[in-house]
């Protein structure tokens, strides 16, 4: 009995010792596992401050870069806009002094072109003067002497029709050059007034083609500026004219008239007509210089199966409105 009691106290101490062993020796290899740990710890905490110390460094590289790119780009991109608006400024004064140029131009043909018209005119009065005083008159001398030589011989019929001949013939060339001074330019014009020198030439125009032309006139003024009466007449002469040489009308109606502040011509006509917006002839562009050098706008309507109807407004000069008033 005593020696079970003396084993089973051994073995309770031997048993002791066994969970003391393995405890120390676990709690040494536990001490080695945190030594690792910490240099473990260590070395990754050495490779983090590395890799963030690299990627600073090359944040930093790329940072100065971009900014010397981005200096280097607003750079060049003020020098282009600098460059841009020196030459955009360039041409801007370019195109203005180009535009003045040809507004200047504009002003010296349209003066030019009133001179040109102007000294037509001149030479259109000069000549039918002299028509009419030169050329008139010595044809009228001339059918005069030979009425006069008719009456004397009267034995000899040849001698008497060959005198008859002239006499006529002489009748001709006088109404001739009493029509081509008229056409250029009638003395009633500047004697009577421009409505007599209307009526006038709606008289000889019905009688040379055969149209019937009236003309009214309401409210005008037989103290309107030179210019105003010749322009106004001119206008009237060709419009007839195209009336009758191209337009084929029957009827033509003039209508001239007087307001406080502007002359109105209006020229209707129950002939073909034509594409106003395509058809622009001559006689129409004429007409519109006429128009614009005393500041006045030109209107044409046409229309195959009503005619055409041109209509100016010319604005009058102030003397003139306030004389008229």
């Amino acid at each position: 009995m005593k020696g079970d009691r003396l084993l089973a106290l051994l073995a309770t101490e031997k048993k002791g010792l066994g969970h003391s062993a393995l405890r120390s020796d676990v709690l040494s290899q536990y001490a080695g596992v945190l030594a690792i740990t910490r240099e473990v710890r260590a070395v990754n905490d050495n490779e983090l401050k590395e890799t963030d110390r690299r990627i600073a460094e090359t944040f930093a590289q790329f940072r100065g870069r971009l900014l010397v790119f981005g200096m280097i780009g607003f750079g060049f991109g003020l020098i282009l806009a600098t460059t841009t608006t020196v030459y955009a400024g360039r041409l801007e004064k370019s195109l203005q002094e180009k535009y003045r140029e040809s507004l200047q131009a504009q002003r010296e043909l349209k003066e030019l072109s009133k001179r040109l018209v102007d000294a037509e005119e001149r030479e259109r009065r000069a000549i039918s003067r002299e028509l009419h005083d030169e050329v008139g008159q010595s044809l009228s001398a001339l059918l005069i002497d030979v009425g006069n030589l008719t009456e004397m011989c009267s034995e000899d019929a040849a001698f008497r029709q060959g005198l008859q001949r002239i006499k006529t013939l002489a009748e001709n060339c006088v109404n001739e050059v009493r029509n081509m001074a008229l056409l250029l330019r009638p003395s009633m014009l500047d004697d009577l007034g421009l409505v007599a020198a209307l009526d006038w030439q709606a008289r000889e125009t019905s009688k040379r083609t055969g149209m019937l032309v009236e003309t009214v006139d309401e409210n005008v003024s037989e103290s309107l500026p030179e210019e105003y009466k010749t322009c106004v007449y001119r206008i009237v002469q060709e419009a007839l004219n195209n009336c009758s040489k191209h337009a084929y009308a029957k009827n033509v109606r003039v209508v001239v008239r007087q307001e406080p502040n502007y002359l109105r011509v209006s020229i209707e006509d129950d002939g073909k007509g034509f594409d106003a917006s395509r058809v622009r002839g001559l006689g129409l562009v004429g007409m519109n210089e006429r128009v614009s050098q005393l500041g006045g706008v030109l209107k044409v309507e046409s229309d195959p199966a009503r005619g055409t109807r041109l209509r100016v407004d010319l604005p009058l000069p102030v003397a003139s409105a306030n004389l008229e008033n």
